[in-house]
């Protein structure tokens, strides 16, 4: 996943909170709850339910290939409750952001080329986190 203009229609900046950026993680190989683990099957969601990601053509620029490596695939998932402590586990409200800390992933339209609705199921909605 890259969340730079290579893929994405701007770089939004990491102060930027919105629907499109307040983001959970539900798994989708097993049960969605505990830690988000590597090679766990996931699917990122805008917190209110609606919009999926999706690192396909429908939604982004171009296909990214995964051996991509830049700041825009640099990524930390960051737990925006201020209480949570530890591992990020499904359920919880998290932003992704570029390891360097100033950019954010966005799903919606202002970075998309189109919102995905949270029904659609392909290759490009269903990743793996790595470490």
């Amino acid at each position: 996943m890259d969340i730079g203009t290579w893929a994405m229609k701007e770089n939004i900046p990491a102060s930027h909170n919105s629907w499109a950026t307040r983001l959970v993680i539900k798994r989708l190989d097993g049960p969605s709850r505990g830690a988000v683990l590597p090679n766990h099957v996931v699917g990122i969601f805008s917190e209110n339910g609606r919009v999926r990601l999706d690192i396909g053509t429908w939604a982004m620029k171009r296909n990214i290939p995964a051996s991509h490596n830049s700041w825009a695939t640099r990524l930390r998932i960051v737990p925006l409750n201020k209480l949570a402590l530890g591992r990020i586990t499904y359920g919880t409200v998290v932003g992704i952001f570029s390891k360097n800390g100033k950019f954010r992933l966005d799903i919606g339209r202002r970075a998309v080329k189109k919102e995905v609705p949270a029904s659609h199921n392909s290759w490009a909605t269903r990743l793996k986190i790595r470490k």
